[in-house]
């Protein structure tokens, strides 16, 4: 029986790998599980080796007396990229066919193959692992960086924004390794400054909105960590500059005139023009107005027009011009929002403001070669952090490249603090608390304009007592006599005459010049157009201008009862059937009290008549008697 040895796959992998094992002794080579194992030595991007004989030989211990082939199978030699890789089938030379470049694949990963002619592998593959080493052969790249923004007076050190640009030399050494510096900005404020990390901060803490809305900074990154010799790249980042209420608003003039005409309300007296220097269209910019003198009696109002943000005083109750001729108001201006306290923002780095977004998403990793070991992503930068607001968001690291390991991650844009407090304005001018905003009262002069009022009843209502057994002989003779009265004068009305309003029984008649009132018919107590024993009629004034104006008073003729009217009995007759021996008889009267109830019942059929006294009834019967 043959025995077979077992066999041995040697790997040598050098850049003139050929020629140190022909120039070696067998002696120094390490046999190890029956394979040579040289240290493989990495291959440079960008430097030719198309020329060398072999950068690598594989060799089989059966290839004494035996035809072996040899083959390479992997990415790089039989798979995508092809054939960068190639082996001399019958000696294991292995040449490379082109320039390498680490930033398409940083490690190719093969396996070396003997073969006998029929396909039969000789023995087990061996690995063979090719390292491209990195060369600073790349630039820095700036992404989009979308603006950002930071609040005006902002103290210095106050964070901004945080840059990265991205390098596709190989992550973690110094070809990578990203320095910024500031070149220019503009306008040349000297308002910010930046970090070698990349991190923009105030300098200035003078940034004032209103000079200057807007800043464009020019930044440069440079790799070897900003080293002479690095490679370079420049960004530009805008910065706008975010408006803060530091501005008060004020009105056109210093002093206002208006006027009112009396008996009117519900209308616009003037408008109130302010002017502010915070950004338009924002609570900084929008006017509150307040009236905090003069209109104790609520006949103002003051509202804020939403499209021209005028203020418009309104009248909203009637003033009487004979009681109140002029009226002094003072108003005050503010903004709906509260007005920038410096005292609420403390100094010191890393102080944001407001509702900015955190540090956008950092880009992915290059994707890396797909072999069993694939190359590492390039570094992903962190996309430009806005400024942030209250814990801004941090940017993500940059994703893991495809098959390969994983991309650093990009830099987290730190949180801020959150953005500036603001004091509150109190109604009487002053707002609360340490550091409280004066406001100025401007004075509103309102003179109220006399009109002519016509006529007017007073009383509104006049009451005339009167008995119901009236002398009929006194009925043509005046009751009473209602006169309007000039509301201007407070004397009798002039030019003027006196209708009959609604009188519902018709009662009444009015004199049209004289007002005198009398009677049409006697007054009757028990009439149904009394309400609680009282007669009421309307009386008219109107005034002979034009337009003519009206007055309105009300007759109360409050009718004295008499006793005109006699009892009567409900009913006239009662049968009653044996054995009752007694009945009710009721009575009623049209007249009160003591006109009317309690009655005296009297029995008048009897010889010897009963006087009964009772209420309203009365109950008979042959042995008792008694009321009801």
């Amino acid at each position: 029986m043959v025995r077979i040895l077992p066999s041995a796959l040697v790997v040598l992998v050098l850049i003139q790998v050929a020629i140190v094992v022909r120039q070696t002794s067998g002696k120094n080579l390490v046999r190890k599980k029956r394979e040579w194992i040289l240290p493989p030595k990495p291959l440079k991007e960008n430097k030719d080796y198309t020329k060398e004989v072999s950068i690598a030989k594989i060799r089989s211990d059966f290839q004494q007396g035996k035809n072996i082939e040899y083959y390479l199978e992997g990415p790089g030699a039989n798979q995508k990229p092809f054939n960068v890789f190639v082996v001399n089938h019958e000696n294991g030379d292995v040449r490379v066919t082109k320039i390498l470049d680490r930033e398409e694949i940083d490690t190719y990963v093969m396996k070396g193959i003997a073969k006998y002619p029929n396909g039969l592998e000789v023995e087990t593959p061996i690995e063979l692992r090719i390292k491209v080493e990195d060369e600073n052969d790349n630039d820095p790249v700036f992404p989009d960086m979308s603006p950002v923004g930071v609040y005006e007076l902002s103290p210095t050190g106050t964070f901004v924004t945080q840059v990265n640009a991205t390098d596709a030399d190989e992550p973690g050494n110094k070809n990578s390794k990203l320095a910024y510096t500031l070149i220019s900005q503009n306008p040349s404020h000297d308002m910010f400054r930046i970090d070698k990390k990349g991190v923009i901060t105030v300098k200035n803490s003078n940034l004032d909105r209103e000079k200057c809305a807007q800043y464009s900074l020019m930044i440069q990154a440079k790799d070897l960590d900003g080293a002479d010799g690095g490679r370079t790249a420049t960004g530009i980042i805008t910065i706008n500059v975010l408006d803060v209420n530091d501005n008060l608003p004020t009105l056109e003039k210093q002093q206002y005139d208006g006027s009112i005409d009396e008996n009117t309300h519900n209308v616009e007296v003037m408008r109130l023009k302010s002017n502010d220097l915070d950004l338009e269209g924002t609570e900084n910019w929008e006017a509150v107005y307040e009236i905090v003198k003069g209109n104790e009696a609520g006949y103002f109002s003051i509202v804020t027009d939403p499209k021209t943000n005028e203020g418009i005083l309104m009248l909203d109750k009637p003033v009487d011009y004979e009681t109140v001729k002029d009226l002094d108001l003072g108003i005050i201006v503010k903004n709906k929002a509260p007005p920038f306290d410096p005292s609420a923002v403390s100094n010191g780095a890393g102080v944001g403001f407001g509702d900015q977004t955190g540090g956008a998403s950092g880009a992915s990793g290059a994707s890396g070669a797909s072999g069993a070991s694939g190359a590492s992503g390039a570094s992903g930068a962190s996309g430009a952090s806005g400024a942030t607001g209250p814990g801004g968001a941090t940017g993500p690291g940059g994703a893991t490249g495809s098959g390969g390991a994983t991309g650093s991650g990009g830099a987290t844009g730190p949180g801020g603090a959150t953005g500036p407090g603001g004091a509150s304005g109190g109604s009487t001018g002053t707002s609360g608390g340490p550091g409280s905003i004066k406001y100025t009262s401007y004075p509103v002069k309102i003179t109220v304009k006399n009109k002519p009022e016509g006529p007017g009843f007073d009383p509104q209502v006049k009451s005339v007592p009167i008995s119901e057994g009236l002398d009929p002989s006194n009925l043509k003779k005046p009751i009473t006599t209602y006169t309007a009265i000039d509301k201007d004068t407070g004397k009798p009305a002039k030019n003027v005459r006196y209708l009959k309003g609604p009188d519902p029984g018709n009662w009444l008649s009015i004199d049209p010049e004289t007002a005198e009132i009398t009677l049409t018919k006697m007054p009757d107590r028990e009439s149904p157009y009394l309400i609680n024993g009282t007669y009421y009629a309307n009386v008219l004034c109107i005034s002979e201008d034009l337009p003519g104006k009206t007055a309105t008073g009300t007759i109360a003729i409050q009718v004295g009862d008499t006793n005109d009217n006699c009892p009567t009995l409900t009913t006239n007759s009662k049968v009653i059937c044996l054995p009752e021996d007694s009945f009710i008889v009721t009575a009623e009267d049209k007249d009160s009290f003591p006109n009317g109830p309690p009655f005296h019942f009297v029995i008048v059929a009897e010889k010897n008549p009963r006087r009964l006294e009772g209420g309203t009834s009365q109950r008979l019967c042959n042995h008792c008697e008694g009321s009801e």
